[in-house]
C-alpha cells in the first residue's frame, strides 16, 4: 500500500493518506488476490489523474467527463466503419494476410466496449475499448510487415485513426470514477439487449452489402444508436463553446475517412457544429450577464 500511496501527489499524500490506506484496507480484508487487484488498481488510477490534474474537482476532469461520452460514440462508429470496409476485403476474393482476423477482432471488441460503457458498464466497457484498440495496432503493425500486396493501401490507412482512437479511448478510461455518466440502463436484462442489438448491428455490417451512397448508414446509424444511448445528460455537460467543439471535431475527422460521410454531409456537420458552438456561446456569455437567463 506504501507504494500505491507514493503515486498521489505529496500534499495530497499527507492530507488523505491515511484515509485512502484505511479504505484500501477495508476494502481488501479477506479478500481474493482478484479483488486485492482490483482495488490496486483503481487506488493507482485514482493516483495517476490527481498527479495529472484530472480530478473531478478541477477544470480537466470535468472536461474529460464532459467529452468522454462522445469520445466513445464516435469509436464505435469508426470501428463499424472500417468493419464494412474489411467486409469488402473479405468478400473481394484477395489475399487478406496474417493481421486480418486480429483486425476484425479489435474492432468487434472496441464495438461491444462502446455499448458496454454507455449501457452503465462503464469501466469494463472503457478498459473494452483500450484493448481492441491496442488490439488494433498491434495487427496493423504485423499487417504492415507481413501483409499481401494488394491490401496495403486498406490497412495502412487505419493506422491513420488509431493514434486519435487510442487518444479517445484513454479520454474514456481516464474519465474520473465520481463523473461518469449514471447507468441509464440498470438492468442486466437491458445491457444484455444493447449488446444483442450491437451484436445484430456488427453481423448486418459485416454481412450486408451497401452500394454507394448508403455506405455512409455504416457510420451514420451507429452514432445515432450511440447519442441515443448516451442520452441528454450527455449533451447537458457541454456547457461551453470549446466543449462542444472538442467532442464534436471527431466525428468530423473519422467522418472523412474511406467509406464514412460523403464531403457534403461532412459540410453540414462542420456547419451544425460551429453554429452549435456559436449558440452555447452565446447564451453563456447573456448567463453570465444575467443569471436569470441562460442558467
Amino acid at each position: 500500500m506504501t507504494t500505491l500511496l507514493r503515486l498521489y501527489p505529496a500534499a495530497y499524500r499527507r492530507e488523505f493518506g491515511d484515509e485512502i490506506a484505511y479504505a484500501y484496507r477495508e476494502a481488501t480484508r479477506g479478500a481474493g488476490a482478484p479483488a486485492r487487484v482490483r482495488e490496486g488498481a483503481d487506488v493507482a488510477g485514482h493516483a495517476l489523474r490527481m498527479r495529472l490534474g484530472l480530478g473531478s474537482t478541477g477544470r480537466p476532469g470535468r472536461l474529460l467527463a464532459a467529452l468522454a461520452p462522445f469520445a466513445l460514440v464516435v469509436i464505435g462508429a469508426s470501428a463499424a466503419g472500417w468493419m464494412g470496409l474489411l467486409r469488402y476485403a473479405m468478400f473481394a476474393g484477395g489475399p487478406v494476410g496474417a493481421g486480418f482476423p486480429a483486425l476484425l477482432a479489435g474492432y468487434l471488441v472496441m464495438l461491444f466496449g462502446v455499448s458496454l460503457a454507455l449501457a452503465g458498464r462503464w469501466s469494463v466497457g472503457s478498459w473494452a475499448v483500450l484493448a481492441g484498440a491496442a488490439l488494433e495496432i498491434a495487427a496493423s503493425v504485423v499487417r504492415m510487415g507481413v501483409g499481401g500486396i494488394g491490401m496495403q493501401a486498406l490497412f495502412s490507412t487505419p493506422m491513420l485513426i488509431l493514434g486519435p482512437v487510442l487518444a479517445l479511448a484513454l479520454v474514456a478510461v481516464a474519465c474520473p470514477p465520481d463523473l461518469r455518466p449514471a447507468p441509464r440502463i440498470r438492468t442486466r436484462a437491458g445491457a444484455a439487449a444493447v449488446l444483442a442489438w450491437t451484436l445484430v448491428l456488427a453481423g448486418a455490417v459485416l454481412t450486408v452489402p451497401l452500394v454507394y451512397p448508403f455506405t455512409q448508414l455504416r457510420f451514420v446509424v451507429p452514432v445515432a444508436a450511440g447519442l441515443l444511448l448516451a442520452g441528454r445528460p450527455a449533451f447537458a455537460r457541454l456547457r461551453t463553446a470549446p466543449a462542444v467543439l472538442l467532442a464534436g471535431l471527431p466525428f468530423v475527422y473519422f467522418g472523412a475517412m474511406p467509406g464514412s460521410l460523403l464531403p457534403l454531409a461532412l459540410a453540414v456537420l462542420l456547419v451544425l457544429l460551429l453554429v452549435t458552438a456559436a449558440v452555447v456561446s452565446v447564451r453563456r456569455r447573456r448567463g453570465a450577464r444575467d443569471p436569470l437567463v441562460g442558467g
